[in-house]
Parts: structure tokens; C-alpha cells; sequence
């Protein structure tokens, strides 16, 4: 069943308190906070700064990849974290510890990726099919992931930008949308008005094909 409380349009990448002020204001759904090794990692004293503020009213979602059970589970209690983006199969050890702290997963794959596991199909909340080369910018193929259907919601990513995302929302049965490079003026810089014209484009789409 489709949650109608997952988030539908997520800015990743963010770095600092006043970017996600920025991505607040433009009435994004969703800040993405990446702790794994990047050109966008966030410091931890950013983080629990922008959990602090807005992890009431937004998803703020701490994105991990190629990283430790343990390492993922200490970040969550030290910052706070209500949701998390994995980019590998979770253990059934750290899906039960982070359903222990009410935690709630998504998980990350691209068109190449194997299906969700068995314990992953009756945990992870969303779906985010992503190009590749994850933050790389380059385009997923829409062809494709059009073919895609999950029983949960699935959030498209990889190349999209302002320009572009209406279309690629059009042409998928996308829930939601996920930027990053699309959106910035520099790694881990948003473009303030870049933001608010990729949410409010974005939101339209997913508006008019609700009332399809």
C-alpha cells in the first residue's frame, strides 16, 4: 500500500543550515543529509544542526553507503535521525535495530541493482531508483525505469534538474523525484533559485498526474 506520508520531492546533498533553510522555504519535502564518503558529506555538527530545526516537520534523511552496521546505527542516535537512505542490502540485525529506535529505511538501487530482499520488502517505506553513478548528474534512462512498479512508493533520481523533471515525471510512474547535482551552484552548494524552480516544477508534474 502506498504511504501517502513518504515524502515526494527530496533535496539530497545538502551541507549546511542555510542551504536547508533554502530547501525548507521553497517547499521541499525532504533534505538529504549524506554521510557517506563525497563531494556533498555533511559534517556532523551541520547535520544535527538541520535535524534540530526541521526534523519535526521534514524527512531529514541521513544517506550511507559502503558503511558498518554499527557506524550507520551510532550516527542515528548521535544526530538524531528519524530516516535513512541505504545504497546495499540491509542485515536483518540492523533493519531490527533501527525499527528498535523507529527508524524508518529507504533504500537506494539503480536499474542494475538485484531486488529487495525478503526482510527489506516488509521494512523499507520507498524505493529511490537512481542512476549508475549515484550524485553524478547523469541522466537515468526514463525508457526504462517506466517499465518500474513498486507496491511502495518509488522516488526517481540521476540527472534531473528544473529543466527536465516535469518530463521524466511524465514519462515514469514515479512517486516522487531526488536531486542533488541538479540543483547546485558548487559540490554540496545549492543554487537558491535552481531549488525553488525544481520544487515548484516538480510539484505541478506530480499535481496534474495525481489528477490523471
Amino acid at each position: 500500500m502506498i504511504d501517502v506520508a513518504v515524502p515526494r520531492i527530496k533535496i539530497c546533498g545538502v551541507t549546511s543550515l542555510g542551504d536547508a533553510d533554502v530547501v525548507a522555504e521553497a517547499g521541499a519535502d525532504a533534505i538529504g543529509l549524506i554521510y557517506a564518503a563525497s563531494v556533498r558529506q555533511v559534517s556532523s555538527n551541520a547535520a544535527s544542526d538541520i535535524v534540530a530545526r526541521y526534523g519535526r516537520d521534514l524527512w531529514c534523511v541521513g544517506v550511507f553507503r559502503s558503511q558498518e552496521d554499527s557506524e550507520i546505527v551510532r550516527v542515528v542516535e548521535r544526530d538524531g535521525l528519524r530516516v535513512v537512505q541505504l545504497h546495499e542490502p540491509a542485515s536483518e540485525s540492523l533493519l531490527e535495530a533501527l525499527k528498535v529506535r523507529e527508524v524508518k529505511v529507504v533504500r537506494a538501487v539503480t536499474l542494475q541493482s538485484p531486488p529487495l530482499t525478503a526482510h527489506e520488502r516488509s521494512t523499507v517505506v520507498a524505493v529511490i531508483v537512481d542512476s549508475a553513478q549515484p550524485g553524478s548528474g547523469v541522466a537515468n534512462d526514463w525508457a526504462a525505469l517506466a517499465a518500474l512498479h513498486f507496491e511502495i512508493p518509488m522516488l526517481i533520481a540521476g540527472g534531473l534538474t528544473p529543466e527536465n523533471v516535469d518530463r521524466a515525471i511524465s514519462l515514469t510512474s514515479a512517486w516522487g523525484v531526488d536531486v542533488a547535482s541538479g540543483v547546485e551552484s558548487g559540490h554540496g552548494v545549492k543554487d537558491h533559485d535552481k531549488v525553488a524552480s525544481f520544487v515548484t516544477r516538480a510539484r505541478a508534474a506530480l499535481t496534474q498526474k495525481g489528477a490523471q
